[in-house]
């Protein structure tokens, strides 16, 4: 009995010294992390007495990431308001005091909404306007690199100073982008009417028309040497009876006929080889509707009265 005893109470020990080491290390690594978060810090106040804002910006950066702390976020903020992008610092503000609220921080509270409220109508903001007949099905709305959900359409969203990219796409549709330049003054309003976007059906109808008339063409061309061919056997044949005088052993005849025939050749060689050569420039090179292809061709045709080459080359 004694020894059951002696063994749970070993059991109990030994789990209670593994949470206390589990424990132990856990908190080492926090106490790890806010030394390194402390370092970080007091780089970017070095950096930031030596006039390198935006690499002090990027310590802060560093420091946030890993420990969140209201002091910190409202660092960062005037960090980015000493570098001219208002409306991260004022995201980053508003941050600060919804972190300083929830751990009933009055001062940094206070401290965080007083910048807000400086900032608010110094921000430069970008109004998206999406009419009905512009909301095809999947459309995404974009800023930069950020997708505005469709609830924020119509609503102001504030931007740093400089040039903003905004952009729309939908499945099936092509893509519409533009530039707006948000640099000069404070407090300005850009409104952007996002278009109507142009479905890829009209593209690809578009290859469908350039293919078909590249086969027709093409096939017109084939026709065009084909009768090339026939005039041109016809101009090697033998001597027609009627051309040599009965009687005469060595015949004579006149070259009329056949050099008929050459040119003849001649002409349908050279007009169908340059159809077959259009009507092949037309099929390869039609518009697609993911435009990813890339072709290139040659066309070199060679004539001459016995007869005529029509060479392509290319990748398609």
């Amino acid at each position: 009995m004694n020894a059951c005893i002696k063994c749970v109470a070993t059991g109990f020990l030994g789990g209670a010294l593994l949470l206390a080491s589990k424990s132990a290390a856990a908190q080492g690594a926090v106490n790890s992390r806010s030394a390194q978060a402390e370092v970080f810090v007091q780089q970017a106040h070095a950096l930031l007495d030596a006039g390198r804002v935006e690499a002090a910006c990027a310590k802060f950066e560093a420091a946030e990431a890993l420990v969140v702390g209201a002091h910190t976020l409202l660092e960062l903020g005037d960090c980015y308001q000493r570098a001219g992008r208002s409306a991260s610092a004022w995201h980053t503000f508003l941050e600060a005091e919804a972190l300083a609220r929830d751990k009933n921080d009055g001062e940094l509270v206070q401290r965080a909404s007083e910048r807000v409220t400086a900032l608010e109508p110094k921000l430069n903001r970008i109004v998206f306007l999406v009419p009905t007949t512009s909301r095809v099905p999947g459309l995404s709305v974009r800023l930069g690199a950020n997708t505005v959900p469709a609830s924020a359409w119509g609503t102001a969203i504030p931007v740093d100073p400089g040039t903003q990219r905004v952009s729309a796409s939908a499945k099936g549709y092509r893509a519409w982008s533009a530039e707006i330049d948000a640099s000069s003054g404070e407090g300005r309003r850009y409104v952007i009417d996002v278009p109507t976007l142009t479905p890829e059906q009209v593209r690809a109808d578009r290859g469908r028309a350039y293919r078909t008339a590249g086969v027709v063409t093409g096939s017109v061309g084939l026709a065009g040497i084909g009768a090339g061919a026939v005039f041109s056997a016809l101009s090697r044949g033998p001597d027609a009876p009627n051309s040599c005088a009965k009687g005469v052993a060595q015949c004579s005849p006149t070259s009329t006929s056949k050099s008929s025939f050459s040119d003849a050749a001649t002409v349908s060689f050279a007009v169908g080889g340059a159809l077959l050569a259009t009507g092949v420039t037309l099929f390869v090179l039609a518009p697609s509707s993911d435009n990813k292809e890339n072709h290139a061709l040659r066309v070199a045709a060679r004539y001459a009265s016995g007869g005529g080459r029509v060479q392509l080359e290319g990748v398609w």
